[in-house]
């Protein structure tokens, strides 16, 4: 089992770990994707990436047990007094008919460059390079073609969390390009408003709920189905219920998945 050798956890604001996390943030967005302008902003000596949504959001940062690396994170945005991110920055088009309490927001999900590519490359995070270096080009080769899992492991997640925060509907900002795979493995992500092009590169929100996630993957993939939410059915319960997320084991890996959200 892949995801065994992983771990994913929630991590709280003013632990090394959290500072972890936004240090992951700050290597993949700031310094080799450029996508966010770094603000010269450091805790516990790493340098990191926030922002004001930060404090309205749950955190959760996945570790390789071995060497105990950080090696992927996500944040689930929850409503609160900012709204959300991608309200400030996208037109929406579309709007779930839940509440807007019932409303949240996945992003700054990435994996780690050591789970992209053969060599983990650029800035060392907490002695990440370092401590990945000792693993060898096959070890680095074994990263890479696991990082599909993981990432889908992070998105199981974020699932999860939306569940427990009554989330019923999430938004994401994407490429196109990402929102067409995830729709091909079964992920029922649907446009939410036009194609931003004055973010690089250019993304587009995309709105997925709680039961067309569950009945999309049931319906055209029941591996992931039962990565994600675990081995039951979806039954005629499910369309006279409240939506639920809820998830539990693994997929095969899908070699194209990458995510930078």
């Amino acid at each position: 089992m892949v995801l065994e050798k992983y771990e994913y956890s929630v991590v709280e604001p003013g632990t090394g770990a959290y500072a972890e996390y936004l240090a992951l943030r700050h290597a993949v967005f700031c310094e080799e994707l450029g996508r966010i302008v770094p603000a010269g902003r450091r805790v516990r000596g790493l340098a990191i990436e926030s922002d004001d949504y930060d404090v309205h959001s749950v955190h959760v940062l996945c570790r390789l047990k071995e060497p105990g690396v950080a090696v992927g994170c996500s944040r689930l945005i929850l409503p609160g007094p900012k709204g959300l991110n991608v309200n400030a920055r996208y037109t929406l088009s579309c709007a779930p008919e839940s509440p807007a309490g019932q409303v949240g927001e996945i992003g700054r999900l990435a994996l780690s460059s050591s789970l992209r590519r053969h060599r983990a490359e650029g800035s060392s995070i907490g002695g990440r390079r370092q401590a990945l270096s000792t693993m060898g080009d096959s070890g680095h080769s074994m990263l890479k073609r696991e990082g599909p899992v993981v990432a889908l492991g992070l998105y199981r997640e974020m699932f999860n969390l939306a569940n427990r925060y009554g989330i019923t509907h999430c938004y994401a900002a994407m490429e196109p390009a990402l929102a067409r795979l995830l729709n091909r493995l079964g992920f029922p992500f649907h446009e939410a408003g036009p194609l931003n092009t004055n973010v690089t590169p250019a993304r587009q929100p995309y709105l997925i709920g709680a039961y067309a996630a569950r009945a999309g993957l049931a319906a055209r993939n029941s591996c992931l189905y039962r990565f994600m939410f675990g081995g039951e059915d979806v039954g005629p319960q499910v369309m006279t219920t409240s939506a639920t997320w809820r998830v539990a084991a693994e997929p095969r890996p899908h070699r194209g998945l990458g995510l930078h959200i």
